[in-house]
């Protein structure tokens, strides 16, 4: 039997992958930094620098691609705007915006400035840059469990 492909179905393939790929990096970030940290601190700009690129080209893409085919999803099925998972996830997404770019962003590209200084003076990164990542380290925390919250109330629809 062959499936039926509706424009519907591509919505929902394009909004799941946009997940995958928007958030699916970001649980791997602080594995990349406190490996780097504690096996080569001269790496640590450079393991920066690829996370505000994976911020900048899949991330960010990755969440405007995820809310445009939520509102294609909302608009195409028989969905109201008023339940709980639909608000869940407007509310997500919008705070995983502002998120990103108020504070992951700033907060990044400050550890990159402090790991540049520090290691051009020395080999030891500086108790500012240790504050700094442990900022992020909340940040991002808090952010992966408001997409792991998320992807429950989109999944169960409670």
């Amino acid at each position: 039997m062959l499936a039926t492909i509706t424009g519907y179905g591509v919505g929902e393939f394009v909004h799941v992958l946009a997940v995958v790929v928007a958030f699916g990096p970001t649980f791997a970030f602080p594995i990349f930094g406190a490996v780097a940290q504690k096996t080569a601190p001269r790496s640590v700009p450079a393991v920066i620098r690829g996370i505000i690129q994976v911020d900048r080209i899949l991330v960010t893409p990755g969440m405007i691609v995820l809310l445009l085919a939520g509102i294609y999803l909302l608009a195409k099925g028989n969905i109201s705007a008023g339940e709980s998972w639909v608000s869940v996830g407007f509310a997500a997404i919008v705070i995983l915006f502002g998120m990103t770019h108020a504070f992951f962003m700033p907060k990044s590209r400050q550890a990159l400035e402090l790991a540049e200084r520090d290691l051009g003076a020395g080999e030891e990164l500086s108790p500012e840059f240790e504050a700094v990542t442990k900022q992020i380290e909340m940040g991002g925390k808090i952010a992966s469990l408001i997409v792991v919250v998320t992807i429950f109330f989109m999944v169960v629809k409670p």
